[in-house]
């Protein structure tokens, strides 16, 4: 009877996190599309037909799949339609890794796995965002799903639709590249061990493996090798992985932390990689490539001048996974009164990731449609000019939201260069810094002085905040800051 209510507690429990998960999913989706989206979006609507976005655009901000999806949405007055696919596939995503956990080791791993998974706030940002990150996370759980269960019992389907499940990863992707060799490694390394002759252990790795890497190597030479890079700060490496650490441990960027969560990520790799090693699971051959050595050659061969974190975001639910499976572990082995350390392990990573996760809902990637409309309500010309200190980022928000904001009509954008013959109106500034707290005034170069009205802030990584300042005359020469 206890199991039995065990059971029934545990499929309740499935289920409220699932809807919890997607609540969440959904609420980060709201809200304005920010410059990567948008930049996307471009390639969208410049395209004449599905295969233009194949043929015509071989950008690092042009990710295939989620691009071809953005072209058959077409003009839509909903922002979020755009982040629909991101949002199914982010959904479908903490579904799998619920199935692969349960699966491989016990339903305690999957419940917990989808409560990480579910509530992770580097997750949850790209769940929810209108570019190829969530796909291609949703390819690779359901690709390890399939390649797991052909490994174990070999079926021609399932072969076929792991090799579906890779393609399009790599579609959505590149970065996918970094799945696709742990799981050649993997079934290297059950080959190895498995019976038979070696001319059958080949046609087995060639049956899996065969077709997506062809199809890499073809992608590489007609689009990964020549795609142009679009560009922005750099970070050296250290930092970007000091970063990662920091966002999916839920730890905060400040000094000291990102280092103490980066000593806690390579803790849980490597006591999860030993203990399943240990327990002759063929598994953890898989999570020490994706967790460690892809990671590691995809930097040191492709030695990228810009590096983000958002790069290896494909690693983390596979991390989670790993990290599930030991605190269930712990959970199964330690004596009852010293149960509660798991569990309370499990609602400090929870907790932690909850301030980030609050901003998101609450303030989005930016409120730039709402600048846009405060502008134009506070200006009773006809024609309002706005500038701002970074033409190539803000010229492509404003060409975006203007049209979409009541009075966006009488809006016109000043690039900086012509600021002598027509000076903006209103002046916007930038700042990806998320506890930037700029002057009440400012003196700007080519316009005088300028006055501080309205502070429209983001929740950080992406996107951006935009204060918006009034230039008080034209002939003002002081204030209490100054920018170029």
């Amino acid at each position: 009877m206890e199991t039995a209510r065990t059971s029934r507690h545990l499929r309740w429990a499935f289920g409220l996190v699932a809807l919890l998960s997607s609540a969440l999913i959904i609420a980060a989706a709201r809200g304005d599309l920010w410059f990567d989206e948008i930049w996307s979006l471009s390639f969208a609507r410049a395209s004449h037909s599905v295969l233009d976005v194949f043929v015509r655009f071989h950008h690092d901000n042009n990710h295939p799949l989620n691009t071809v999806f953005l072209y058959c949405i077409g003009n839509s007055q909903t922002l979020s339609a755009y982040r629909l696919f991101a949002v199914f596939s982010g959904i479908g995503s903490i579904l799998i890794a619920g199935y692969i956990a349960g699966h491989s080791w016990g339903r305690r791993e999957a419940w917990c796995s989808m409560v990480l998974i579910g509530t992770s706030y580097p997750l949850l940002l790209y769940f929810s965002e209108a570019r190829g990150y969530a796909p291609a996370i949703f390819f690779a759980l359901a690709a390890y799903a399939l390649l797991w269960n052909n490994l174990r019992r070999f079926r021609p389907g399932r072969a076929v639709w792991f090799w579906v499940a890779s393609i399009l990863g790599v579609l959505s992707h590149s970065t996918f590249i970094m799945a696709t060799l742990a799981f050649c490694f993997w079934s290297l390394a059950h080959e190895i061990q498995a019976p038979g002759s070696l001319r059958q252990k080949a046609l087995h790795f060639v049956a899996h493996h065969g077709p997506p890497l062809v199809f890499f190597a073809w992608w590489y030479a007609y689009f990964l090798r020549d795609m142009e890079i679009g560009g922005g700060p750099i970070f050296p490496w250290w930092n970007v992985l000091a970063q990662a650490a920091a966002l999916l441990m839920g730890f905060p960027e400040v000094p000291g932390f990102p280092g103490v969560a980066a000593a806690g990520v390579l803790v849980v790799v490597v006591a999860g990689v030993v203990w399943l090693l240990r327990e002759r699971d063929p598994q953890g051959w898989f999570f020490l490539t994706m967790l460690g050595l892809a990671p590691a050659l995809l930097v040191i061969l492709t030695r990228p001048t810009y590096l983000y974190f958002r790069y290896f975001v494909l690693c983390f639910p596979f991390f989670y996974l790993l990290l599930a499976h030991l605190v269930c572990r712990w959970y199964r082995s330690w004596p009852n009164r010293w149960r509660w350390l798991p569990a309370a392990t499990l609602v400090v990573l929870v907790a932690g990731q909850t301030p980030r996760v609050y901003a998101l809902v609450t303030l989005g990637r930016g409120r730039y449609s709402q600048a846009l409309a405060r502008i134009a309500e506070g200006s009773p010309q006809a024609v309002v000019r706005v500038g701002s200190d970074n033409d190539f980022q803000n010229h492509l928000l404003f060409d975006f939201y203007a049209p979409l904001v009541p009075g966006g009509n009488r809006l016109r954008y000043v690039e900086q260069p012509h600021w002598g013959e027509t000076p903006p109106d209103w002046f916007i500034l930038l700042s990806q810094n998320f506890a930037y707290r700029p002057p009440r005034e400012i003196a700007v170069r080519g316009l005088g002085g300028c006055r501080l009205t309205e502070e429209y802030r983001f929740s950080g990584v992406s996107g951006w905040s935009w204060f918006v300042f009034r230039r008080e005359a034209p002939d003002a020469r002081t204030g209490s800051g100054q920018t170029e």
